[in-house]
């Protein structure tokens, strides 16, 4: 018998309708095998989650949490019972311990149960970066003056940065690895030299048996090398990690195509996203999967699903970050939303009415579905003032995704350096509101909320320490 079979025999069931006992019977043979395994592995939860009381054993506790996390990774389904189970408070109050490496594992395992602490500032502050290919630079020139004006890194003045492709790999730099935006730059110029090298000839016959004029493999390896084989929610042990996203497209599981959000978190049980998307992945998986550009490398294969560029349905992840947000922080609202483009050309030009190339038909129809400036022009107009910033240069010269010559990729910083000149203004509102404090009622209430999750409700109106 189908799955459908089954799921049709449920649906009738729950409707009310009337079945013969013999059908029900057959009904509960086919799915005694599932029942029986959910039921062990909810069991298998609550030892788990029973297995951190009584531990005095610093060392002995750090390996069961982190058994907790292996379990909680394989089976998601399962964190409703550990919350049922009582594992946040168990887990915060674990958190308070002076042990590092208990307090790290204690961190990845709230983020596999979905638990999230409250935001730094008043409110939210998210940051988003386009793809764009080496023209990421671009974006690069707006952090630098953000971290300049506001005297912190990006690290600390973001609770959330999302970043598709290029943007992507500026997310992990900055949000995963905090690495000084200085040595971004330097690192970013050097992928670029090394990626985007490639014999024109021997580019050309690849485009014809794999659809890529770049070596998907060389692209590969140096993601291996560079972020290792961690997983995305291991980024979580880090205590000033933000929550961290990358953006893809899936182009396998029919039409409309979907976006996947490879995820440094897990939203809590009963919270659903609208995209799909997990923190299970490895972190060089995510920017493959993210930057698997048609034309420049292959699609990416990950399970059963088949990868592309996010790039071709949300090239600007704005509103699907603040979606994130929302899911993530439901009672709090946006303090800051910085979104950075790659930079833009329009050329201006006019084709024939009767017409036009074959080339330039499907050149316009991508520039139209990567377009970033329809989701700013939306944002624009909904979010409250001086909460949403764009920042995305006009350029003067067209420059394209796999730029890597030196001498154009300066062109380009002195393109956005300009930019920043022109729009100094808006970058000091920006800043000021990205450095405005959390107030003291605010920071109250977050401690009120700590102690009530910690011994669920405050520890004098509480029976169950």
């Amino acid at each position: 018998y189908s799955k459908k079979w089954v799921r049709n025999l449920l649906a009738l069931l729950e409707r009310g309708t009337v079945i013969s006992p013999s059908v029900c019977l057959l009904l509960l043979f086919l799915l005694l095998p599932q029942i029986i395994a959910r039921v062990s592995v909810d069991n298998r939860t609550r030892a788990l989650v029973k297995g951190l009381q009584s531990v005095t054993d610093v060392r002995l506790l750090t390996g069961r949490v982190e058994e907790l996390s292996c379990h909680l990774l394989e089976f998601p389904e399962t964190r409703g019972v550990a919350v049922k189970e009582r594992a946040l408070p168990r887990l915060l109050r674990l958190r308070q311990a002076s042990d590092p490496p208990l307090q790290a594992a204690v961190r990845e395992a709230l983020a596999l149960v979905g638990y999230t602490d409250p935001v730094r500032g008043r409110g939210i502050r998210v940051l988003t970066i386009d793809g764009g290919g080496t023209r990421g630079l671009m974006a690069l020139q707006t952090l630098h003056k953000l971290q300049e004006l506001t005297g912190k890194p990006i690290h600390q003045l973001f609770d959330y940065i999302c970043g598709v492709s290029t943007g992507a790999i500026l997310a992990f730099m900055l949000g995963v690895f905090q690495i000084p935006l200085e040595e971004c730059e330097e690192m970013y110029r050097k992928l670029g030299s090394d990626v985007f090298k490639q014999n024109v000839i021997v580019g050309t016959v690849k485009m014809g048996w794999s659809h890529a004029f770049y070596d998907s493999q060389v692209w590969e390896n140096i993601l291996k090398e560079r972020m290792g084989e961690g997983l995305m929610v291991e980024s979580a042990r880090g205590p000033n990690c933000p929550k961290v996203s990358a953006v893809s497209t899936i182009v396998n599981r029919g039409l409309p195509l979907k976006a996947y959000v490879f995820r440094n978190y897990r939203l809590m049980p009963g919270t659903r996203s609208h995209y799909l998307g997990d923190c299970k992945h490895k972190m060089w998986q995510a920017i493959r999967a993210s930057s698997a550009a048609p034309g420049y490398f292959q699609e990416f294969v990950l399970g059963k699903d088949l990868h592309q560029d996010g790039g071709l349905l949300i090239n600007n992840p704005t509103a699907l970050a603040i979606h994130e947000c929302k899911c993530l922080w439901p009672d709090t609202p946006l303090q800051c939303v910085v979104s950075l483009g790659t930079g833009r050309y329009d050329d201006g030009g006019k084709h024939s009415a009767t017409y036009t190339s074959l080339r330039t038909k499907l050149t316009h129809i991508i520039s139209s579905a990567t377009d970033t400036e329809e989701v700013h022009t939306m944002l624009d107009a909904l979010l409250p003032p001086d909460t949403y910033f764009r920042f995305n240069p006009l350029l003067s010269e067209d420059v394209p995704l796999d730029e890597s010559r030196s001498e154009r990729l300066n062109f380009l910083k002195g393109e956005g350096e300009r930019y920043m000149l022109r729009n100094d203004a808006k970058l000091r509102r920006a800043a000021a509101v990205l450095a405005a404090p959390k107030g003291h009622v605010q920071r109250l209430a977050d401690w009120a909320k700590l102690k009530t999750d910690m011994y669920d409700g405050l520890p004098f109106t509480s029976s169950k320490l």
